[in-house]
């Protein structure tokens, strides 16, 4: 018997009474929404793990605005606090391009408000920027204005904005910050490091549209460091008008004027005209010729011959040689201005003889005359903290020709600057030591740490008692002659009023590039000093480049203004002297009986010889200064042995000649243009 199949049950339908077509589509249905869901949740788990911090960063972006609110730059100020620079709160205007609503009426109402073309600010705000400036520092009336005008979009804000108190007193030394607080020159630039103070930042939340809705803590603004000059503003608009007047009175190019302390180094006073009103937003051209320049001085180097003479035991102050009328070296003949048949080492000084300082330098050689102008602090830089200082050149003694020692001990043949002349006749002030000179005392935090303090390293130049034989020397150049044939000192003419100083002049002829030679008709005349001479206190030097008036001898043109800072600024120290001559008589006023007039004597003027021309080699090739900074230009202008002229700051934008191959050594003007954030930010 068959055992009987099992009969399966028979499964009832889910869904009764629908047609499986039906169910096919609902299932079918389901899987795709299903498939739909497990790829949503596998998008899900890439944006927010796989990919969470990229969109967590960009939606911080996008809500979250960080506004940077600047520091202002530390003051400026002077050796007793009075303020050079200085940082205050100035109103800005400022816009969101995407709050705009109309952008064309906006730009109108804005021209009428803030000056300007309707056009410019209609560009700035067509952006898709969230933020713009439109105007710095404008003044409160502006400012107020455009607050009650209401335009969406537009904002007032408050920012530092540099001034310069003293405004064109010692404006090349100071130099200027440009408009977002960088120094661009000066001790703005030197000390930019530490003027610069500590950006602070707000943090705030933006709603869809960007305007911003809530504000968190503000980080805290740390101002710069406070830095302190040596410089004394009362000494510095002494020397500035004193300068000032110089260069005017004798139709000269330009000038340069430097105040040393004798005993610590301490620049007191550093003066270039043409000068600069760092608040007027640019230098027009003006620079501080004490350090960027270096010069050919001519007779003011005598000092450092004679010096060395005595030093080295060659000669005394009374030791007496021959002159004449000239005196020959190698193919060359050296002349004075003056014959003198016989003079003595401190007369050599006394009238600027050129063949007896020839005659020192001889005894010297080349080695050690180079060797003692190292140790007074030429061809070298002092270290000084300002921008773009020429360490001036000397060529090693070993490569100098005889005519090439004649002639630089008379200050031919070597470049120095006129910080330099100084500061190697404040060493002879200070007993033979050499320091360093320095113009910034300290940096010091607003919390009261000193981050710099300015010591110059010393070392000795001369011995005690050549320095004191060289100051008697130099005494001797204001004295007039006695006797039947006078000799008179170079600056007997002048008179420093209450004191007796000394020291040298020099009249030098400027090498014209043009014609590889010296010219006969541009002169560069200077004067150095001690004041007063039995105590010295004060080392001037005065430079006056290219007089055209009626005189152009050192002693006429920058002897003058030797005595009127002299004798000002010692009397402002407090420096004991003799009083002062009566004022002279008012018109109308009864005169007082005169008195029996001096016999006429005439100042000798310094002797005056063009010093042969060295020429160098054929073949010379000019290099691009192109887009140097002022700095980078002059190292790479030393470094080849260029002399240039500098026109400007910032970067170079233009030079004459341009690169490429030239006959023989050639003097290069740079152009240089203001920063550019400067000028984009207006």
């Amino acid at each position: 018997m068959k055992t009987p199949k099992p009969v399966s049950p028979k499964i009832k339908p889910m869904t009764p009474g629908v047609p499986p077509a039906a169910r096919s589509r609902a299932y079918a249905a389901g899987c795709v929404v299903m498939l739909g869901l497990i790829g949503v949740g596998y998008k899900a788990w890439a944006l927010q793990v796989d990919d969470g911090a990229k969109y967590r960063e960009l939606a911080a972006r996008q809500h979250a605005l960080r506004i940077d609110i600047p520091g202002p730059r530390g003051d400026v100020i002077d050796t007793h606090g009075r303020p050079l620079a200085a940082s205050a709160d100035a109103d800005s205007v400022w816009a969101n391009p995407r709050e705009v609503r109309d952008v064309a009426a906006t730009a109108e109402k804005l021209a009428a408000l803030l000056g300007g073309d309707a056009r410019v600010l209609e560009s700035r705000l067509s952006g898709d920027r969230r933020f713009v400036w439109l105007d710095r520092h404008v003044s409160p009336e502006v400012a107020k204005n455009v607050r009650e005008a209401k335009l969406a979009g537009i904002e007032v804000a408050s920012e530092p904005r540099r001034w310069y108190p003293a405004k064109s007193t010692a404006g090349p030394v100071i130099g200027r910050a440009d408009i977002d607080g960088n120094g661009l020159d000066g001790i703005e630039l030197s000390m930019n490091e530490v003027l610069q103070g500590k950006r602070g930042a707000q943090a705030a939340l933006r709603d869809a549209r960007g305007r911003k809705m809530l504000s968190g803590g503000l980080t805290a603004v740390e101002s710069g460091a406070v830095v302190r000059l040596s410089l004394d503003r009362s000494i510095q608009a002494i020397s500035d008008n004193a300068l000032m007047a110089a260069v005017t009175d004798h139709k000269a190019k330009n000038g340069v004027a430097v105040v040393i302390d004798v005993k610590t180094g301490r620049v007191l006073a550093m003066s270039s005209y043409p000068t600069y009103d760092p608040n007027t937003g640019g230098d027009h051209g003006a620079r501080n010729r004490a350090v960027t320049d270096a010069y050919e001085a001519g007779s003011v180097l005598k000092i450092f011959t004679v010096a060395a003479a005595l030093e080295e035991g060659l000669v005394t102050p009374t030791t007496g040689m021959s002159i004449g009328a000239s005196f020959k070296v190698g193919p060359k003949a050296v002349r004075d201005t003056h014959v003198y048949p016989y003079l003595t080492t401190s007369e050599i000084i006394k009238v600027s003889s050129n063949i007896g300082a020839t005659k020192l330098a001889m005894r010297l050689g080349r080695e050690r005359l180079h060797r003692y102008f190292k140790v007074f602090g030429f061809g070298a830089k002092s270290g000084i903290e300002l921008p773009g200082e020429q360490p001036g050149k000397v060529r090693d003694g070993s490569t100098w020709r005889e005519v090439e020692l004649a002639t630089m001990s008379y200050g031919y043949g070597l470049t120095i600057s006129p910080l330099q002349l100084a500061a190697g006749v404040a060493a002879l002030g200070n007993d033979g030591i050499y320091t360093e000179p320095r113009i910034v005392e300290e940096a010091r935090n607003s919390d009261g740490t000193v981050t710099y303090r300015g010591e110059g390293k010393q070392h000795r130049m001369v011995s005690p008692k050549v320095a004191k034989q060289m100051r008697e020397i130099l005494a001797t150049v204001f004295e007039k002659g006695a006797g039947e044939h006078p000799i008179n000192g170079t600056m007997a003419g002048v008179v420093v009023p209450g004191f007796k100083c000394g020291g040298k002049t020099g009249t030098a002829y400027k090498y014209d590039h043009a014609i590889r030679s010296y010219s006969t008709n541009r002169y560069l005349g200077s004067f150095v000093g001690l004041a007063p001479i039995d105590n010295p206190r004060l080392a001037i030097a005065v430079m006056i480049d290219e007089p055209n008036g009626e005189h152009h001898y050192g002693g006429k043109i920058a002897g003058p203004a030797f005595a009127q800072i002299a004798s000002e600024s010692l009397r402002y120290l407090g420096v004991p002297g003799d009083p002062l001559p009566p004022p002279k008589p008012v018109p109308g006023a009864r005169p007082a009986p005169a008195a029996k007039a001096a016999p006429a004597v005439v100042a000798a003027p310094e002797a005056e010889v063009v010093p042969e021309v060295i020429t160098g080699p054929a073949g010379f090739e000019v290099p691009s200064f192109i887009g140097m900074g002022l700095g980078r230009a002059l190292d790479e202008a030393r470094k080849l042995h260029i002399d240039i002229d500098v026109d400007g700051t910032g970067q170079v934008i233009a030079q004459d000649p341009p690169a490429g191959a030239a006959p023989g050594p050639v003097r290069v003007k740079l152009v240089f243009s203001v920063d550019a954030r400067q000028i984009s930010a207006r």
